[in-house]
């Protein structure tokens, strides 16, 4: 009696057993794979913030809120995809929480739309004759 293993059989099995453990990465996920707390997930170079030792926790809740926020508008569907409309309901009436919202949903909007765009004026020479200062580093003292 001759026993003789059929190799593609066996390939065809750990095969299934590959794309059956991908599949289960891959749902233990829970829809996290585009998310904002990813870590690809995009963010513009050099984009400023405030100094986290010196902006109070409010404040730097906000900026946070507002800038992923910002950052799901005015771009490509890329940055759409792990951004999106972010506030904290309970702390609207928190004066501090709502002005850094706002100057961080302004900051990151415009921001990001000229990072995602240069590229193009550049490209066919249309570019900006003023460099984009929304909130300038001077302002962000006052800010606080």
């Amino acid at each position: 009696m001759k026993l003789s293993l059929n190799n593609s059989g066996i390939y065809r099995r750990a095969s299934l057993f590959v794309m059956l453990g991908i599949m289960l990465v891959l749902a233990g996920c829970g829809g996290q794979i585009f998310s904002d707390t990813n870590v690809f997930a995009p963010k513009p170079l050099r984009m400023g913030s405030p100094d986290k030792n010196k902006a109070s926790p409010e404040y730097l809740k906000g900026w946070d809120d507002g800038c992923k926020s910002g950052l799901s508008t005015m771009v490509s569907g890329y940055y759409k995809s792990f951004y999106a409309f972010k506030q904290d309901p309970y702390m609207i009436d928190n004066v501090v929480y709502y002005q850094a919202w706002k100057d961080s949903y302004t900051y990151c909007r415009q921001y990001s739309f000229r990072y995602s765009w240069d590229a193009y004026d550049r490209t066919y020479n249309k570019s900006l004759e003023n460099p984009l200062c929304i909130i300038c580093p001077n302002e962000l003292d006052r800010a606080q």
